[in-house]
């Protein structure tokens, strides 16, 4: 089996996908005996956590809060702690990762889900709204309640994903023992945890996010941590005959311009992999640097098809990982 980064994932032998986050999720295990259990248990956390933080459901509590800004909601613990991670990761990128983009995202025609966008086109072009409020988001996790400011619309897509495969592997861990390894994947960003088969769960490293096999893919062996990918090649759409996609620069609260086709990070958390790969791929020339200063592991291929292995170097990112020779 193999395990794509930043698309879709083949089924393994221990292992099963469902439909979820408007992409595909996926759950493998050393084990195929604790793969009923496993499943279960995702698919529950799954579908609290979108119930929790999609910006495409109405009766969202993301939707609620966003539609009652400056005003204190009640929200479930889920949005909770999926809003107090995603400001630590603005913070910690000093706002090049913002969850106030989403009136920009919307702006850009990205009103819909992906699928909805493709099927029937974009929404309205509408005026730039640069971000930068992250810090007036206010997180009362005694009183249960989110503050979204007045003006502004949360959206939670460059790292939602990514702490609900950090969770998930916790919470699968918990259900099946210490002694199985597991993987999960969710559109694409992927972590492990547990022991790995033997050289790792092996991931594609893809040359695009379509999913499908093509020259220039890299195979690593996942041992543990996180691998997602970011990229502008397949999220993307026309509007008056002017390309968009839903990587928003925050402080332009437009498009960012596209540097790398792709950027792939690894990292010992999801969450931060997620936002880290999306952080590199907007700041464009910078990137190298700023990845190398986090000491993060990553793999950018720019618009020629070129690949530089950055951060630790192709050598220590192959040992980190488990890259076979």
């Amino acid at each position: 089996m193999s395990v794509t980064a930043g698309s879709s994932a083949p089924a393994a032998p221990a292992g099963t996908q469902f439909p979820a986050f408007g992409s595909t999720v996926g759950i493998w295990l050393t084990d195929p005996a604790t793969l009923s259990v496993a499943e279960g248990v995702l698919r529950d956390w799954v579908a609290r956590v979108d119930l929790g933080c999609s910006r495409f459901r109405a009766d969202s509590d993301l939707s609620r809060a966003n539609a009652s800004a400056g005003r204190a909601v009640g929200v479930g613990p889920e949005l909770i702690a999926a809003v107090e991670i995603a400001l630590e990761l603005a913070a910690d990128s000093d706002g090049w990762y913002d969850p106030t983009v989403g009136a920009a995202v919307i702006a850009a025609g990205y009103d819909r889900t992906l699928v909805e966008v493709v099927a029937a086109g974009p929404g309205p072009l509408r005026a730039a709204a640069p971000a930068g409020r992250w810090r007036e988001v206010a997180v009362d996790r005694a009183a249960g309640t989110l503050t979204v400011p007045r003006g502004v619309e949360l959206d939670l897509g460059g790292s939602a994903k990514g702490w609900a495969v950090d969770r998930g592997l916790e919470l699968v861990a918990a259900a099946v023992g210490p002694g199985v390894g597991v993987c999960i994947s969710a559109g694409g960003d992927l972590g492990a945890t547990g022991p790995a088969p033997d050289g790792g769960w092996p991931v594609r490293i893809s040359h695009s996010l379509d999913g499908e096999a093509g020259p220039g893919d890299e195979v690593v062996g996942l041992l543990r941590g996180a691998v997602a990918t970011s990229g502008a090649v397949r999220r993307a759409w026309r509007i008056d005959g002017k390309l968009f996609h839903h990587l928003v620069d925050p402080r332009t609260g437009r498009p960012g311009q596209e540097r790398w086709r792709l950027v792939t990070v690894h990292s010992g958390l999801c969450a931060w992999a997620d936002a880290a790969a999306t952080v590199a791929w907007l700041m464009g020339d910078t990137a190298p640097a700023w990845l190398e200063s986090r000491a993060l592991c990553a793999r950018l291929v720019d618009t020629d098809g070129q690949v530089r292995w950055i951060g630790l170097g192709a050598s220590s990112l192959r040992r980190h990982v488990g890259v076979p020779a």
